[in-house]
């Protein structure tokens, strides 16, 4: 079975077409379907979750191989059997244990595959990637000097150039095995309703890698389109706008609040844990705010308000380093005088 991929650019959508594995429990067998699964939202969602998965972690791979290409790769693996099923119109059955045998063997093969690609794309986005990887890949190609030099050269070129959006030779050299149909009918076989898009063309594989790389070349092609990761969780996203880029819209580690919602927040904590004068200054804070919520005195209300109004100008004073740390500290010991 091909991948197939369209991009409708008016709507902003990706169409991906896929195959993933089944589990019959009554008769204790994974199987792949004759029919395709598509995934149908913004361009560039697929890439994301590529991206987000952890491939040196066996789990992280081995769920992302079941989802989306197991029987690519198996077949890939075994052409025989893949001949045999084809002249016989019989799609993939595997018993439990020749599955998840056959699965851990896939990822063991074809994880370093995975990662090559996922390393290339981040240095390809100017995000931080495993550089030891490649040091490690180069020399078991035992590249000479003059092919290290050349390639040291074509990235001190794509880094120093900022007008260059990425390596495009470094991106295509993943799309050999990549077509381009004109006759999108095709697509009807997959149950995807094609007068509802602008479709003029699609992308057609057997290589889950050249889809990818098609995937980030289209999303790439829009100036406005870019990658972070959150500073936060580390999860990549695409930012919504310029102002919010440091951090994504997930739920973080269900305290019901999205990185974006409580990033400042922990960003604000972590500096107080980091910088010993502003802890001093929360500390003082919280304990006038307690003698408030246990006394309400007239003087303790008094007290809190002064500092909370004189201390957020000491304290954007200290952070604007127009006074010294032991200066904000005297302000915050006096204060209790």
């Amino acid at each position: 079975m091909s991948f197939k991929l369209a991009f409708d650019k008016n709507l902003g959508l990706e169409l991906f077409v896929f195959k993933h594995m089944y589990y019959d429990k009554s008769k204790k067998i994974f199987f792949s379907s004759y029919n395709t699964e598509h995934m149908i939202d913004a361009i560039g969602s697929f890439l994301l979750i590529f991206l987000n998965t952890d491939f040196k972690d066996d789990e992280d791979c081995r769920s992302f191989v079941f989802w989306f290409c197991f029987e690519n790769l198996y077949y890939r693996k075994y052409p025989k059997i893949k001949k045999a099923n084809q002249d016989s119109s019989t799609h993939l059955k595997l018993s439990f244990s020749e599955f998840n045998k056959e699965l851990d063997k896939i990822v063991k093969e074809y994880k370093e595959e995975f990662l090559y690609l996922k390393y290339t794309l981040l240095k390809n986005l100017r995000l931080p990637y495993d550089t030891n990887f490649f040091r490690r890949y180069d020399d078991e190609l035992e590249l000479t000097q003059e092919d290290i030099q050349n390639i040291i050269q074509e990235e001190k070129k794509y880094y120093e150039d900022k007008s260059m959006k990425y390596n495009e030779t470094e991106i295509n050299g993943f799309m050999e095995k990549l077509n381009i149909q004109f006759e999108t009918f095709g697509l009807l076989f997959e149950n995807i309703d094609i007068s509802k898009y602008n479709i003029p063309y699609y992308f057609e594989s057997e290589d889950i890698l050249a889809i990818i790389a098609i995937m980030f070349k289209e999303f790439m092609s829009d100036n406005h389109n870019t990658i972070r990761q959150c500073q936060n969780c580390g999860y990549y996203f695409v930012p919504s706008n310029l102002k919010e880029t440091k951090y994504c819209n997930v739920e973080y580690e269900n305290t019901g609040k999205t990185c974006r919602q409580i990033g400042k927040e922990l960003a604000y904590k972590k500096s107080l844990k980091e910088d010993k004068f502003l802890d001093k200054y929360r500390k003082r804070y919280m304990s006038l705010a307690s003698s408030v919520s246990h006394y309400g005195t007239d003087t303790a209300i008094e007290r809190f308000e002064k500092y909370k109004k004189d201390g957020a100008i000491m304290k954007q004073k200290y952070l604007n380093k127009e006074i010294t740390p032991k200066e904000f500290e005297k302000w915050i010991l006096d204060s209790k005088k």
